[in-house]
Formats: structure tokens, C-alpha cells, sequence
């Protein structure tokens, strides 16, 4: 891994020291100011990796990283600032800084940042050499499109199930969707002959996906490779008995190779597809550590919040009133976006915020502002990419979260539907998390304790739908809840410490 980093500081003495701090582990260029800093990325650049002061002479350090993303979209942006200010947390998620950090910095809080940072590059330069395969992949598609239309008149049947067959396999959901279209298609226009298809998923318990079609296969087959530029990602394989002929002809041969190389194709795109999501879904929780290390909710909760999120949508989604809302892809766009739920809180002050006694009205006022600074740090985003579903969510979910069914909550003070779902659903998810585990203002509270606290304020505090939800799944819960615990806690039923929290 190149481990190249550049340093911005405009304070000798400060950048000497972060300088031989970060040289225990990275090779580091160092630059006094923005002008100083470009002449560097000129000469000895591009760096993966630019950390900068906010507060520097003439260009400030955000407007540098702007500046050289401008350059270098693949170089990830580290500013560090002596001030917390929400609208720059804001300006820093616009300009998509990966990460801002207060100063003073310690050495293993910036090393982490680096590290994140290095392999978030690399990820970008993997995206790239996507991005170009994909270009290959959708030229060789529209090749053989046009190789199909210039044959119709000859092989008129034939071509007009491959193209079916392609078109198909671009609206394909999911591998074993691909892997069903590959069979079919490959038994229909072997005139029935038995097929088996298998692409290698090592996200499956078995480390494959398969589909058999046609009679049961016999001992003579033919095999042909799933290959792409990568390497083989699996294997579609033939019988030969019983059809009059112990091989296939050229024709039949070229047939397979024409549904095997798109089906090849269609898998690997279906892998990039989970790689971007993974990624899509690791800078979420990136952006969403801003605030949570800030607070005081550490170890697993966002991963917590999303799981639970998931299980009560997919049993709302039985029930008629929400099937046509919680879709699919509703639920995976409410399981990344639930991480956003407190992203405001980047905009309390630690004053506040890592109070360790009761907030006074002032202060509790201000903490209450973090759904309103989350929802216009999500409504920057949406404005300048564009209302993505995941995104939508966040919105909601930062802003309505603390509202409650009966009207009492906040910042809007909604009722009942009026509140959006996936705020609903996430306001039992975070109180459900915040009950079962250890808080500096309370112990963890049993499963059976909580069950009882959510299940007396259905209809007040929650919808009744999402705590029927909830109790119809409660096992599913609580097993979460103990595989994804952050370690052991005395259990207790501290209400009266905890009810005016939520």
C-alpha cells in the first residue's frame, strides 16, 4: 500500500510534531500553507492521503481539500480543527471530507483516520478500474446485441432467445437470478438437453449458487468455463446422453459460449454491485462515527439500531397497509440510512454533549437541536447529489426519530402517520438498544424489562404497529442483542433514571 501522506499546517512547531508522529508509520511530506501544499501535490503527488489544519493564512484548509479533489478525486481529505462548528461539519460532508478531527489529536484517534483513509483510496482505485470494466462489459453486451441482429434472418428463433436471454440477465436482481436465466436458457436452445449451472459465492453456507434444468444428468458432459478478464467465477456443464451424439456442434458449442460469456459478465457485475454496496455502506458509518464517537454511545449500537431496524420491517411488510412501502429495497435503504439517526450531534458542543451530570432546560433545549443540524446536513447532501432512497431515509430518520405517536416528541411535535416510518421504526430500535445497554446515566436493563417498558407506551410513546412488530419478533431481538453486545453489564430496571431520556 502507498503510504504516502501530505501534512498542512501553517505552526512550525505543530507541524514538526504531528510530522514525526505520523512518520512511525507513514512516509510523510509536510507543507506550511495551501500554496506550499500544491506545489507538493505538483512535484512529488498525487498522495492518497492530505491531512489539513482549518485555520491556516489566506486558503483555509477546507477550500484546499476542495481544491485538490479538484486534482485528484481519489485523494481522501482529512481536515483537523481547534473548533466545533456545525455549519462546517456540514460544509465538510458537502465537500466530502472523509473525516474531521478535533485538535489537539492523539496519535492512535489520527492513525486510525490515516489507515481508514488509505484503505478507502484504495477502495476508489478499485471503483475505477470498475467503472472501466463495466465500459468493456457494456461494449462486448451491445457487440453481441448487434451480432444478433445482423443474424436474425439465419438463425432468427435462436437469436431472439439470446437477446431475450441478455436483456434479461441486465434486469436480474440478484446471482440466483442470473444462474436460473443461464439454465433456462441454455436447456431451451439445446433443445432440452440436462443443464447445470454453478457460480462460486463464497457468501453462501455451501460457497456456490446452482440451478439444474432438463433430465437428470448423466456421466457424459461437456463443460464450458464462466470466465471473465478476472478469471472463471463458475461452470456451465451439459449432458450429452441420449441425444444422438456423443459431442456438440460447432453451432450448439458457439451457442454456449455466447450464454456463458454473458452469464460470466452478469455475475461480475452482480459482485461489483455487493463491493459498492459494502463500501456505499462503510462511508455511512464513517460519516455516522463523526458524532457517535463524540457521545457516549460506543461499541456496536449503529449495528445494533440497523439489525433491528431490518427484523421489525420485515414483519410490518406482512401486513397489507405497508407491503407496498416496505419493499426490498426499502428495507436495505432503512438498514444503511438508520446509522444516520444522530449524525446532528457533530453540531452540540462537548460542553453539552459529554455532560456527565443531569442538562439543565437551556442545556437540554440546545441537545434537542441535534435532529434539526442532522436533517440540514442530509437536505445539503440531497440538494447537491440528488434524493437517493438511502438518503431520504436519513433525512427522515435524523429529524423525526424523537417525535412520538401521541404528539408529545420532538422537534415538530407530529402524531401518528404523520410521523414517517422509518422514523417510527427507528425510535423503538434506538430506545430498545439505549435500555439494553450500559449508559454513563444507567445500567443495562434485562430483555424482559424492556419488552415491558416499550410494550406499556404503545400508542403513547410508539406506534402500535411497529410494537406489535417488535413483540412478534422479540427472540430475534433479543438474540442481537447478546451476539452483538458490547460485553457484560449488571442488569436493572433504573426507570426512573431513564424515562425522561427518551
Amino acid at each position: 500500500m502507498n503510504q504516502k501522506i501530505l501534512y498542512v499546517d501553517d505552526s512550525d512547531e505543530v507541524r514538526a510534531s504531528v510530522a514525526r508522529m505520523l512518520s512511525r508509520k507513514f512516509e510523510v511530506t509536510t507543507a506550511c500553507n495551501a500554496d506550499e501544499a500544491m506545489k507538493s501535490f505538483a512535484v512529488d503527488g498525487p498522495f492518497p492521503v492530505v491531512i489539513s489544519d482549518y485555520a491556516m493564512p489566506g486558503m483555509d484548509g477546507l477550500t484546499l481539500l476542495k481544491q485538490i479533489s479538484g486534482h485528484a478525486p481519489e485523494t481522501i481529505g482529512i481536515l483537523l480543527t481547534g473548533v466545533a462548528d456545525s455549519r462546517l461539519a456540514a460544509e465538510c460532508v458537502q465537500q466530502k471530507v472523509f473525516r474531521m478531527l478535533a485538535k489537539p489529536c492523539g496519535w492512535e484517534e489520527l492513525s486510525g483516520a490515516v489507515d481508514e483513509a488509505l484503505a478507502t483510496h484504495l477502495r476508489f482505485l478499485a471503483q475505477d478500474e470498475a467503472d472501466a470494466e463495466l465500459v468493456f462489459s457494456k461494449e462486448s453486451l451491445e457487440n453481441f446485441t448487434t451480432l444478433l441482429e445482423d443474424r436474425l434472418d439465419q438463425q432468427a428463433g435462436t437469436l431472439r432467445r439470446l437477446h431475450r436471454f441478455s436483456l434479461d440477465l441486465c434486469s436480474a436482481r440478484n446471482l440466483q437470478e442470473i444462474v436460473d436465466l443461464a439454465a433456462d436458457a441454455a436447456c431451451e436452445m439445446l433443445g432440452g438437453r440436462g443443464v447445470h449451472v454453478q457460480v462460486w459465492d463464497a457468501s453462501t453456507s455451501c460457497g456456490f449458487v446452482e440451478r439444474g434444468c432438463g433430465p437428470e444428468m448423466s456421466a457424459k458432459m461437456h463443460v464450458v468455463s464462466l470466465a471473465t478478464r478476472e478469471g472463471a467465477v463458475g461452470e456451465l456443464v451439459v449432458d450429452l446422453h441420449g441425444k444422438g451424439a456423443d459431442r456438440l456442434s460447432e453451432g450448439m458449442q458457439g451457442l454456449l459460449s455466447s450464454i456463458a460469456s454473458a452469464t460470466a459478465v452478469a455475475a461480475q457485475h452482480e459482485f461489483r454491485r455487493r463491493e459498492r454496496d459494502k463500501a456505499q455502506q462503510a462511508t455511512i458509518l464513517a460519516l455516522a462515527r463523526l458524532a457517535e464517537r463524540r457521545d457516549n454511545e460506543t461499541g456496536m449500537h449503529l449495528e445494533r439500531v440497523a439489525a433491528y431496524c431490518r427484523i421489525v420491517a420485515e414483519e410490518l411488510r406482512k401486513d397489507p397497509r405497508h407491503a407496498s412501502t416496505i419493499t426490498e429495497a426499502w428495507i436495505d435503504d432503512l438498514e444503511r440510512s438508520s446509522a444516520l439517526h444522530d449524525i446532528g450531534k457533530v453540531g452540540i458542543p462537548d460542553s453539552i454533549l459529554l455532560k456527565p451530570g443531569k442538562l439543565s432546560p437551556e442545556e437540554w433545549s440546545v441537545m434537542r437541536t441535534h435532529s434539526e443540524i442532522g436533517a440540514q446536513t442530509l437536505d445539503g447532501v440531497i440538494g447537491q447529489y440528488g434524493d437517493t432512497g438511502f438518503l431520504k431515509l436519513g433525512r427522515d430518520i435524523a429529524l423525526h426519530h424523537h417525535e412520538k405517536w401521541d404528539g408529545s416528541g420532538y422537534p415538530k411535535g407530529l402524531s401518528g402517520q404523520k410521523i414517517p416510518l422509518a422514523a417510527r421504526i427507528l425510535a423503538l430500535a434506538d430506545v430498545y438498544d439505549a435500555l439494553t445497554t450500559i449508559r454513563p446515566y444507567k445500567t443495562a436493563w434485562s430483555h424482559p424489562a424492556a419488552l415491558d417498558w416499550i410494550r406499556a407506551r404503545s400508542g403513547t410513546h410508539f406506534d402500535p404497529d411497529v410494537v406489535a412488530a417488535f413483540m412478534a419478533r422479540k427472540e430475534q431481538f433479543d438474540a442481537v442483542r447478546q451476539r452483538m453486545g458490547d460485553g457484560p453489564g449488571d442488569e436493572g430496571t433504573m426507570e426512573v433514571q431513564v424515562a425522561s431520556i427518551f
